[in-house]
């Protein structure tokens, strides 16, 4: 139990949120610091903010993030920042950098657009930066490090109880939006490996459209912060079926092994434009993947480990995933049909996996356990109380 461990961590944190004004909530979408303060807040760590944002309730004064006149960056040991401040092109908060800082710095990073690291000198100034996304195979810089989507409690919430592995229906989701023009790796892991799992799993391609969005109450709101990303119907569905297709990505050449390299950028158009793979995949993090993971769901993908694809803690193909060799698509097929009973397996074990390592508490516990690398000052005492893993 968290309280039988009574955590002390001598630190406060503070998060730099999207202050953008006159905008949709739905634009200042989030989630990497979502998933962290609600870790932070079940294990009693204070954290503030810059703004109010995430309502956690009905109460339009009940906020996750809150602002408090008393307490500025130099009051906290880390402070986090978000790359909307980039994807927005807004200057970074005045003195954030300062000579005389004692904290530490911490950018959360699920761009897309790996061109920014080359663009941005300022990325070699943070201490850490957590990047989803990641891929072992090309060199980001010294302090990167691999991060995930993961899962929040409002995902966790609509997740909670589900059915048995026997009562679901026989399908597979595939609800891309754009899958026939969109993401390469998508593009071409469905127009091969679908036709063919249609022989063992019928196919469910229904797609939520704005208009199927929720109308009121609690779901209207999460509707609303997510940027139109939270539909209950679509949960449902997730709980109803035995497996989600969760390809996403861009095929990108090793080399040159900088991801913002205007070559690497270059060859990456090229690939997609050929409909040519190479073995090294970018963009590939969804919060598909993780939600069809903590449904119950078989989540099927590409081979991780092939792909050179990155977690803190990596998932083992064919036990909590399905990871799919893109140039031997029909072995998959083939171990599916001589096991079928392995898909059940792969549901249990990958729904456990999930939210032992990727729910709020072990996220930011993992989150402190990486911090913790760098020796300061204010990290003295926290030094000597290191994070206890916590044991669902």
């Amino acid at each position: 139990m968290i309280n039988d461990l009574a955590l002390k961590f001598p630190l406060k944190i503070y998060f730099y949120c999207d202050p953008r004004e006159n905008i949709s909530i739905g634009d200042k979408f989030q989630h990497l610091s979502v998933c962290l303060a609600e870790g932070f807040q079940k294990l009693g760590i204070p954290f503030f903010s810059n703004v109010n944002y995430w309502q956690s309730s009905l109460k339009i004064s009940e906020y996750l993030f809150q602002t408090h006149a008393k307490v500025t960056p130099d009051d906290c040991s880390i402070v986090i920042i978000t790359h909307n401040w980039y994807q927005f092109y807004q200057p970074l908060p005045k003195k954030l950098f300062h000579p005389q800082r004692e904290y530490i710095t911490v950018y959360l990073d699920d761009e897309d657009n790996n061109q920014a690291y080359t663009n941005r000198p300022e990325f070699r100034q943070f201490d850490f930066i957590l990047r989803t996304h990641f891929n072992s195979q090309l060199n980001y810089g010294y302090n990167f490090h691999p991060w995930a989507f993961g899962l929040s409690n409002r995902i966790l919430k609509e997740l909670n109880q589900v059915p048995d592995f026997i009562q679901r229906k026989r399908q597979i989701l595939v609800n891309f939006r754009h899958w026939k023009s969109g993401h390469p790796v998508r593009n071409i892991s469905c127009s091969q490996l679908i036709p063919q799992m249609e022989n063992i799993l019928s196919l469910n391609n229904f797609i939520d459209v704005p208009h199927h969005r929720p109308q009121e109450g609690y779901h209207y709101l999460q509707w609303l912060q997510t940027g139109g990303r939270h539909y209950p119907n679509y949960y449902q569905r997730l709980q109803e079926s035995v497996a989600c297709n969760c390809f996403g990505g861009f095929f990108v050449p090793p080399w040159p092994n900088d991801p913002g390299n205007v070559v690497n950028r270059g060859i990456k158009q090229v690939l997609a434009k050929l409909k040519l793979q190479s073995n090294t995949i970018i963009q590939w993090d969804s919060w598909r993947f993780w939600e069809s993971l903590a449904a119950g769901c078989v989540s099927f993908h590409v081979d991780f480990e092939k792909y050179g694809i990155a977690l803190p803690v990596m998932p083992e193909n064919w036990r909590h995933y399905i990871g799919v060799d893109l140039d031997n698509i029909q072995a998959t097929i083939d171990r599916i049909i001589a096991n079928p009973e392995i898909l059940e397996y792969i549901a249990k074990e990958g729904r456990s996996w999930a939210i032992k390592h990727y729910s709020p508490v072990p996220t930011a516990l993992r989150f402190l356990e990486i911090v913790s690398q760098k020796p300061s000052k204010i990290q003295s005492n926290f030094l000597s109380n290191p994070p206890v893993n916590i044991k669902n």
